[in-house]
Parts: structure tokens; C-alpha cells; sequence
């Protein structure tokens, strides 16, 4: 499984499948074209790669709704704020249900170092703490957050890519899902475990992040 990039993200580019040309553009159709901007008072930024079924919906004030169905693909999408600030405190509140790899939690992009954030609320199967090593554990509003740094290596001369995850240990349940995140807890805590993190405000959602899965999330967020 790969964790959408954010940076990529931000470009907003649509992938296509070359070997079916056909099937490539029927996914397409059924998937929302990738789109960022402003709904009801909040940012909203919503990306997909294009080969999957998710579909995005903005919701009065901060409400959002995606559904997806056998995706073959990897999208996130959410509502929060632009610019992204790194004494945020984020609430939510709504639906989370997923049959698979899917995620939801606070995204965001890095400067220093060069990558993006995410605060995991509440996920799918697929645990990322499980496979990746982690450094150390911190303890925000109440719970245990396993965290760990994922690193990608472009394959061209751009920097390596640090993915830093705080990942709430446990999960909130599938289901219906309410908390918030207090985003200063979490920079004070990696900076405790030697991750010194310097955001891009560029934008900051509570997101929801599917990737070859099925499921629905309808989340507000304040």
C-alpha cells in the first residue's frame, strides 16, 4: 500500500492507464475530478490518481461525503483550512466505514523535512505502524500515538520524501466516529522523538483516504 504524497497531490494530476485506454476513461467518469478550493468557509482539496470508483461530495459548512466501491485506485479528500496553521486544534465528527485499506485523519504538507503529516484518527486493515519501524510513542488527547517515518525515494532528483504519521494506537472504531486533534501536541511530540517539523501552511483537512477498498465516510468538521 502506498499513503497518497501530498506534495504530488497539491499538483493535482490524473494518471491514466495506457495498456486500456477504454478502461482508463470509464474509471475515470466514475471517480470526481480532482479540485481544491473554497466550500462553505472551509478549504477542501480532494485528489485522485483517477483509476479508481470514489466519489467526493461538499456538505453544508464543514460536512464532506465520499463513497467509494471496489477503487482500483489510490484519492484522499477532506475539509479543513487554508492556510494550514501548526497550533491547530481540529474537531470532527460523522461516519467512517471501510472494508479495507482506507484511512481518516488530519493531512497536511511539511517544508522541513521535505514531505507531509498525518494524524490517523481511524483506519481500515491496514495499520502502516505495523510495517514500518516506529520511533517512539506520544500520548495527545487522552491516547497513545504510535509514530513512525516513512521515507520515499523519488526516481528523479527531488529530495527524499519523509511521510510522518502519528497513528492513534487503538483506532478509533469503524463507524461512527467523533474526537479532535490537538496538532501542537503532536509537532511538541515528534520533536521529543528527533523529527523537528517545520509545516507548509499551504492547506490542513480532516481527510479521508481510500485506496484499493470500498466504503463511505461522511465527516464535519470544526
Amino acid at each position: 500500500m502506498q499513503l497518497v504524497s501530498l506534495l504530488i497531490a497539491t499538483l493535482l494530476s490524473t494518471s491514466a492507464a495506457l495498456a486500456s485506454p477504454t478502461a482508463s476513461r470509464l474509471v475515470s467518469r466514475a471517480s470526481t475530478p480532482s479540485s481544491y478550493g473554497v466550500s462553505n468557509g472551509f478549504h477542501y482539496r480532494w485528489w485522485t490518481d483517477g483509476q479508481g470508483n470514489a466519489t467526493y461530495t461538499n456538505g453544508p459548512g464543514g460536512s464532506y461525503t465520499v463513497a467509494w466501491t471496489n477503487s482500483q485506485g489510490d484519492f484522499y479528500g477532506g475539509k479543513g483550512w487554508s492556510p494550514g496553521s501548526p497550533t491547530r486544534v481540529a474537531r470532527y465528527e460523522g461516519t467512517f466505514q471501510t472494508n479495507g485499506n482506507a484511512y481518516l485523519g488530519l493531512y497536511g504538507s511539511n517544508k522541513s523535512p521535505y514531505g507531509d503529516y498525518h494524524v490517523l484518527e481511524s483506519y481500515g486493515t491496514y495499520n502502516p505502524a505495523l510495517y514500518y519501524p516506529i520511533k517512539g510513542q506520544i500520548t495527545c488527547d487522552g491516547a497513545t500515538y504510535d509514530v513512525i517515518d516513512i521515507l520515499r525515494y523519488p526516481q528523479n532528483l527531488e529530495p527524499i520524501m519523509h511521510q510522518i504519521h502519528s497513528i492513534r494506537n487503538p483506532k478509533r472504531p469503524n463507524g461512527y466516529v467523533k474526537g479532535s486533534i490537538n496538532f501542537a501536541c503532536h509537532l511538541a511530540g515528534w520533536a521529543s522523538l528527533g523529527l523537528n517539523v517545520e509545516i507548509d501552511p499551504t492547506f490542513q483537512v480532516i481527510a479521508t483516504e481510500g485506496y484499493y477498498s470500498s466504503g463511505f465516510s461522511n465527516i464535519t468538521v470544526s
